[in-house]
């Protein structure tokens, strides 16, 4: 077997009550929100966005805004729900989609489920916020 996994006796009933939605959902709004103070950091960009963190009651969502000395315009978001196990991940004017459940993996650890694909918290935030931070701006000024 190539994959790594954990002893015969690992306690696999133990792991996979630990590994709960709820506890992965905490811990992916503390990264997330850690991803935005982080990217509203990066220096010699030239796309004007900043970026907000916002919590409406269990869930959240980041913001990209473009700032002018009157008002600042929302120019796409990506939305973060907990549904029992479903943890879902949907972006507005951004090409963002995706819908994970949690799981232990081979090696006894909590990860993310995303169709067939196990994937690292990190891996996660990066799938739903990539576009959102990066995506190259038009040459007119409006988003890609």
């Amino acid at each position: 077997m190539s994959r790594e996994s954990g002893p015969d006796d690992f306690d696999w009933v133990l792991a996979q009550s630990r590994c709960t939605s709820v506890l992965m959902f905490d811990a992916l709004r503390t990264h997330v929100k850690e991803d935005v103070q982080r990217r509203n950091g990066v220096s010699g960009r030239n796309d004007d966005w900043t970026f907000e963190f916002d919590e409406d009651g269990d869930d959240f969502e980041v913001v990209r805004l473009r700032s002018d000395q009157r008002d600042s315009k929302v120019l796409a978001l990506v939305r973060f729900e907990r549904n029992g196990r479903r943890i879902d991940v949907h972006g507005e004017d951004i090409d963002v989609e995706f819908t994970a459940i949690v799981t232990v993996d081979a090696a006894g650890l909590c990860r993310f489920v995303v169709g067939e694909v196990m994937y690292s918290e990190w891996e996660i935030r990066r799938m739903a916020l990539e576009a959102l931070f990066f995506d190259e701006a038009d040459d007119n000024g409006d988003d890609a």
